[in-house]
């Protein structure tokens, strides 16, 4: 039987009763609340301050990247040239002259270069003897008076500044002058050799000048005159030890050797700047001084040994070189180039090499080796050209320099498009194919 269900015997749901808070808990709910919002808001302050420092951070991560950048571009601006001018190199083997006094433009003229040292050796000596030795030289002798050759005989007197007389060895004629393009007198010139009138050290003269007391009171003694060429040597008159001759000449040799390879030390570091100096072309003069004693059975022996070599102005030298090895050369600035070139000397005459220079008007010599000429142009002038100018300008301004064969040029950074306007950031390179 189905069980029956009354309607009162049917509850309906009943409703939950919400529970009042009490004052407390209200209270308390409400401060939580309330410090959810603090915390909230500090959260947000901190969240905008952090994203305002990222901003800052950015912004002055930017500006170093960008001052980086433009202080590493300047200091890395400029410009590199490269130049190729043109050169020349030649084989050389050929005989030239040069001339202490050229006559023309087109030839080579030299200067001596000088150097001396001195030294001394004991040795044993074997007795004494009495010497009587004149000093002797050479002299340049001028005619000034007349147009016509003046003859001068064996023995005419020469008197120096202090008084003392030389006398030539054989007889001498000394062309007239001529008028020089500007009208002025050149004198005629001749070389003589001549000797001391008296033994003695005293006539060991420095170089001087000279008179002819023949001339005394005419118009030739004061336009008739001389100038030793060097030093007036050998004069001697008193007591000097005696060596034995191969003690003598073997200690002779050693000293010799010994100031030869010292002035070939100091040679290259005293050369004057702007001069070639050539291998092969020194010459070496000895000159044997009185030998002193030293008691009983020592002498010290006394050499000087000169070193003579002809130099060349390093212009002239290269012009000259240009004008034989150059078909077509017409006079145009070149210089050597000293690190690729390599010529050695060698006088014609073998005589030539053992005596003195200094007499010598001129000088025969052969070159052989290598030559290596290069055209310059003036680099100040071009840089002026360079500067600011934009780069599509390099080789219409190259044309104006003949000596420029080709030229390249890079410019830092890549996207400047002119040379730099600090000249001193523009840097030339030469390149010699």
């Amino acid at each position: 039987m189905k069980q029956k269900w009354n309607l009162q015997d049917i509850k309906p749901p009943q409703t939950k009763k919400r529970r009042r808070a009490s004052l407390h808990e209200s209270s308390e709910h409400d401060n939580s609340l309330e410090g959810d919002s603090e915390v909230q808001k500090i959260k947000l302050t901190d969240g905008r301050k952090k994203s305002r420092m990222g901003y800052v951070w950015a912004t002055l991560i930017f500006i170093l990247v960008l001052g980086g950048g433009i202080f590493i571009s300047y200091i890395s601006s400029g410009a590199e040239v490269v130049v190729h001018p043109r050169n020349n190199n030649s084989t050389v083997n050929a005989e030239f002259t040069a001339f202490i006094k050229g006559e023309s433009a087109t030839d080579l003229h030299y200067e001596i270069m000088s150097l001396d040292a001195s030294g001394e050796k004991q040795v044993r000596a074997t007795g004494q003897e009495e010497v009587t030795e004149q000093a002797r030289g050479q002299i340049l002798i001028y005619n000034r008076h007349t147009t016509e050759p003046i003859r001068l005989v064996t023995n005419t007197r020469f008197e120096s500044e202090n008084g003392l007389v030389f006398r030539i060895s054989d007889p001498a004629i000394v062309p007239g002058y001529v008028r020089g393009e500007d009208g002025e007198i050149v004198p005629g010139v001749t070389q003589a050799d001549v000797f001391a009138d008296q033994p003695g050290n005293e006539y060991n003269l420095a170089p001087t000048t000279f008179t002819i007391p023949g001339f005394s009171g005419s118009p030739e003694f004061n336009n008739v005159t001389a100038e030793s060429v060097d030093s007036m040597k050998g004069g001697f008159d008193g007591i000097q030890v005696v060596v034995e001759e191969s003690e003598l000449q073997t200690a002779q040799q050693a000293l010799r050797t010994e100031l030869r390879n010292s002035l070939i030390e100091r040679l290259e570091n005293e050369k004057p700047a702007g001069y070639v100096m050539l291998t092969g072309a020194q010459v070496f003069v000895y000159e044997s001084l009185p030998t002193v004693e030293m008691g009983s059975d020592l002498a010290t022996i006394k050499e000087k040994t000169t070193l003579q070599i002809p130099i060349f102005n390093k212009e002239d030298f290269a012009s000259f070189l240009a004008y034989q090895l150059v078909p077509g050369y017409q006079g145009e600035p070149v210089r050597l180039n000293e690190a690729t070139t390599d010529l050695t000397f060698e006088y014609a005459s073998s005589t030539v090499a053992i005596s003195d220079l200094k007499p010598l008007n001129s000088i025969d010599f052969k070159l052989v080796g290598r030559a290596h000429l290069v055209w310059t142009f003036d680099e100040s002038d071009f840089l002026s050209d360079l500067q600011g100018s934009p780069e599509t300008a390099l080789q219409s301004i190259r044309e104006k320099y003949k000596a420029i064969e080709r030229v390249s040029a890079v410019i830092r950074p890549f996207w400047r498009s002119a040379f730099p306007t600090d000249i001193d950031r523009i840097k030339i390179i030469e390149s010699l194919d």
